[in-house]
């Protein structure tokens, strides 16, 4: 009888350690789990902060791109008038001199003036317009790296999660054969 109770004892205690060992697996797993979970996090506030910033880059760059049409739009208005006004010169001209062609040429000058400083202002509100877009395009794809390593976090969390499910039954199946 006594053999029968020692062997008991020991099955049992063996038991235990089974249990013992399937719990540290899967705790194991669960930290795991809630590890990948909390880089996933990290990873997606970051991504979220880079498209944020590149949304609102691409709103000035907007912005902008009005503003250098407004510029283009006074060169162009300013560049016919400055034609209109030297044509009115070269008219005076031909006909012997008959007006104010020095008045012309100084509108001519005056438009022509007005063209230079739209189309200056204009090319630089471009170059700084494509700046903007280029530097949205980098933080877009910093946030899609960014995205494609939460999407590994996240696929990682769930394999972890899995395999700790996996653990759990076991416990619960050593559980349900251990003798009341």
């Amino acid at each position: 009888m006594s053999d029968v109770s020692d062997s008991i004892e020991e099955d049992l205690r063996t038991l235990d350690d089974i249990l013992k060992e399937l719990n540290k697996e899967a705790l194991k797993h669960k930290e795991a789990r809630d590890k990948l979970h909390a880089q996933a996090d990290i990873l997606a506030d970051k991504r979220n902060k880079l498209q944020e910033k590149a949304r609102r880059l691409s709103s000035e760059a907007g912005a902008l791109k009005h503003q250098r049409d407004d510029y283009n739009l006074t060169a162009q208005e300013a560049k016919a008038s400055r034609d209109e006004w030297n044509e009115k010169a070269k008219t005076m001209r031909e006909r012997g001199g008959l007006g104010d062609i020095s008045g012309a040429r100084q509108q001519a000058e005056t438009y022509h003036q007005k063209m230079v400083k739209a189309n200056t202002s204009g090319q630089m509100v471009h170059e700084k317009m494509h700046q903007l877009y280029d530097e949205a395009d980098k933080l877009r794809q910093e946030a899609q790296v960014c995205h494609e390593q939460f999407l590994d976090c996240k696929a990682a969390a769930d394999e972890e999660h899995e395999q700790y499910i996996q653990v759990i039954k076991r416990i619960n199946k050593v559980k349900d054969n251990l003798p009341d």
